[in-house]
């Protein structure tokens, strides 16, 4: 009875016929693995008269149909998954049959169509539980081989993690209707349903270095460190030891005599170095915020120019003349 409508109502025309359709819960012997798989894809079960009729048309593959619900006059399209259906029937994933308006025993129009390939896609997550995919665009390369084609303002369903995603497509190029099978397609997203974007807080950019503090801020500094004259002790005590060489012999004695302030010379130049103002650590004070790590270079100046200063500064506020290049002349042939 069904195969007889079936054969009267394809040999009316050649390219559309109408069956009555069913969800996948309907399919005999139908296991739980099977019902998912046709939920979650784009393509439907027809009756297996349908392949022979179909093939005396010579149908171009892979085959694909475009469904309409005369009734309200919606359409989709989709692909063929098998040729298993009861006679007469067809079976259809959930979502295509929520997106038709169509309920189980209702009748359908299959039409045989042809599609362009896809080149762009975008899709809409009508869920926030789209941010939690780590890459989004591989998980849909996998689940989109479910289908065959995608048709624009349709919502189609996904399967990832356990949980139901849904997608509403936006866009699609070059056609409101594309073939996805074996083609490259741009991707893209919009925003999930419900998603508001926080605003960013732009920072101004710091292209100068800060200039960097006055040679007399450590003046007093080092004079709180090492007191008027103990900052020798300290320093030498800290590094305090004696050289000595790899071959055994004795260090030979420097002949470079040094003068301090009261005309004293002295071979060693660990005093009088002990003698001036220790330079504090440089401490970096940052104002550290959750998103910003800022860096920050002080135009500081060498240690040797820094410590040129400070002598230069302690001499002229004593009343003395900087004594650094000054000694005495000598003659070849003695004493004049």
């Amino acid at each position: 009875m069904f195969a007889n409508f079936f054969q009267q109502q394809l040999r009316r025309t050649t390219r559309h016929f109408d069956l009555i359709v069913y969800g996948p819960v309907f399919l005999p012997n139908a296991t739980q693995s099977k019902i998912s798989e046709i939920n979650y894809g784009g393509k439907i079960l027809l009756p297996s008269s349908a392949l022979n009729l179909l093939m005396q048309y010579n149908i171009p593959m892979p085959m694909l149909f475009k469904l309409t619900n005369m009734a309200v006059q919606r359409v989709t399209h989709c692909g063929v998954l098998e040729f298993s259906a009861p006679e007469g029937q067809a079976i259809l994933p959930l979502w295509m049959m929520q997106q038709l308006g169509l309920d189980d025993g209702d009748t359908i129009r299959i039409e045989s169509a042809t599609l362009p390939k896809a080149t762009f896609a975008k899709l809409k997550p009508m869920s926030l539980e789209f941010l939690n995919i780590t890459n989004p665009k591989a998980v849909l390369e996998v689940e989109l081989r479910k289908y065959a084609c995608l048709t624009k303002n349709d919502r189609i369903p996904t399967s990832y993690a356990g949980q139901t995603l849904e997608f509403l497509v936006v866009d699609l190029k070059p056609a409101n209707s594309v073939c996805i099978i074996e083609c490259d397609v741009n991707l893209d997203f919009d925003p999930p349903e419900g998603y508001v974007e926080q605003p960013r807080q732009v920072t101004p950019a710091v292209t100068a270095k800060p200039p960097a503090p006055d040679a007399s801020a450590f003046i007093g500094a080092g004079q709180k460190a090492g007191g008027s004259g103990g900052t020798g002790q300290n320093a030498t005590s800290v590094f305090g030891g004696a050289g000595r060489r790899l071959d055994g012999k004795k260090k030979p004695s420097s002949s470079v005599s040094l003068s301090d302030g009261t005309g004293v010379s002295t071979s060693n130049a660990a005093p009088v170095a002990n003698d001036l103002p220790a330079i504090p650590p440089v401490v970096v004070n940052e104002d550290y915020k959750p998103g910003r790590v800022s860096f920050l270079r002080y135009d500081y100046k060498r240690v040797d120019v820094l410590e040129k200063e400070l002598r230069e500064k302690e001499a002229s506020k004593a009343g003395q003349p900087s004594n650094v290049f000054r000694g005495g002349n000598r003659t070849l042939r003695g004493a004049r």
